[in-house]
């Protein structure tokens, strides 16, 4: 596409918009780069920014931004229902999202992976396999990289692996994937999406405008995802824990399996997988059905899960101590992903919950919380709403925190030898913290100088 000669405006000064208004300004673009929070950018940036020529405007959001504006590229994380948006639609303006353009400048094929849960997990064992496998892999999206920028440095013999959220799928207009994966749906940004069926729209339009020679991963043990499968229009992958499948990666008797056309090859067992819990084989699985699909070899595949030893802040074991072992799983930003985390442990837990709550139910956690958690400490906004939430349910010891240095401290008093204390806060970090990185690292630093 030749960007030479237009007038994009670019919403939102975080890493996306920040990443995707360089591109566009390399392919030629007049770019203005807008938000309407005041920001002070570093000094590299600022500079890198002006050696671009791009126009920033910040600490303010008004329509005659849209007066030269051919297009409206929009951050994930901004509302499509804002004011400015809705004027640009009003204007015939075509809106969509870094991730349109990240497609657009792409010669490489597009493997994303998407869900409520596990998605960077999975992106990064995606990756891993790939790479053992030599292919070159670029990664980026909502994994810490801007997937545009990516996208333009990948070359026509890689691949680009995209984790995506559901923030970044609803403004999709012709974005392909070659390759996707979709982990589970299960409530979570209703406050922005509104309800669970704009919800999981967003998230089908990872394999929307795939073609015949695509593929893509479903997990069969989810009746909200597997009834996609009817939607797909490329070749169709299943996972399950629970049966074997004709194509696609199952598992059974501690091994992990793929299949094609109903021969099914072992790829690994459960003594060489080193990162914990059912919620992990779900996204192992995936991985092995889109890999083995697209041809990488099974020794491959084996090894590189075999050498995976999982994501920062996702149980993230971080150290023992008097016989007390801490993981750190602030990536953890709902109940299904907690609940998930919960039931991944035999030994008894501290469990540290907590955060920007997103009202989402809690009596399903709250359930497993009176069960598998010994001692229960509350940080944040939620607090009470948990603690309410508890009670009702008979949760039996409940403690509230002001801080996190708190919540450790109170964490380390309270465990014994052989319990697990547990960050998993089923909440956004954004009433103490601006990312959940930032909640889990003052997690890890705080237990370290225990």
């Amino acid at each position: 596409m030749d960007y030479s000669g237009s007038h994009v405006l670019v919403l939102g000064a975080g890493l996306s918009g920040i990443g995707v208004a360089h591109t566009l300004a390399k392919l030629g673009a007049t770019v203005t780069l807008n938000d309407y929070k005041q920001i002070d950018f570093d000094q590299t940036e600022s500079q890198r920014l002006a050696k671009s020529h791009i126009e920033v405007i910040t600490g303010q959001q008004d329509f005659v931004l849209l007066d030269t504006a051919t297009r409206v590229v929009v951050s994930p994380g901004i509302s499509l229902e804002i004011p400015i948006i809705q004027e640009a639609k009003k204007r015939n303006i075509p809106v969509v999202g870094e991730v349109e353009i990240a497609y657009e400048v792409s010669k490489a094929p597009i493997l994303g992976v998407t869900g409520t849960n596990g998605k960077t997990t999975t992106t990064s064992l995606l990756a891993e396999v790939l790479k053992e496998a030599k292919w070159d892999v670029y990664v980026g999206g909502n994994i810490g990289y801007s997937l545009s920028e990516q996208a333009l440095a990948v070359p026509e013999t890689g691949v680009l692996v995209a984790e995506l959220s559901s923030y970044q799928l609803e403004s999709i207009d012709k974005f392909r994937t070659k390759g996707a994966i979709l982990l589970n749906v299960t409530p979570d940004h209703l406050l922005r999406h509104k309800t669970m069926e704009r919800y999981q729209e967003a998230k089908e339009n990872i394999f929307r405008n795939q073609e015949l020679g695509d593929w893509t991963v479903l997990n069969f043990d989810s009746p909200i995802v597997a009834d996609m499968a009817k939607r797909v229009k490329g070749h169709v992958l299943g996972i399950s824990q629970e049966r074997s499948v004709t194509d696609g990666a199952y598992f059974e008797n501690n091994t992990c399996y793929a299949v094609m056309q109903g021969k099914a090859v072992p790829i690994i067992t459960t003594k060489d997988i080193h990162i914990p819990g059912s919620h992990n084989i779900e996204n192992i699985l995936s991985v092995i059905a889109l890999t083995y699909a697209l041809g990488v070899d099974v020794e491959d595949i084996h090894q590189a899960i075999a050498k995976f030893h999982g994501v920062a802040h996702r149980l993230e074991r971080i150290r023992t101590l008097h016989g007390v072992t801490y993981y750190n799983d602030s990536k953890a930003t709902n109940t299904d992903s907690t609940i998930k985390a919960l039931e991944s442990f035999n030994s008894p837990l501290v469990l540290i919950a907590g955060g920007k709550d997103k009202m989402t139910d809690l009596e399903e956690m709250m359930e497993l919380v009176k069960t598998n958690v010994k001692e229960l400490i509350l940080i944040g906004e939620a607090a009470q709403r948990f603690a309410e939430a508890a009670v009702k349910v008979g949760v039996p010891h409940i403690h509230r925190c002001e801080s996190m240095e708190e919540a450790v401290s109170l964490s380390a008093r309270i465990a014994a030898d052989g319990d697990v204390v547990l960050l998993s806060p089923a909440c956004a970090s954004f009433d103490w913290y601006a990312r959940f990185e930032d909640r889990g690292d003052h997690f890890r630093r705080l237990v370290e100088r225990l």
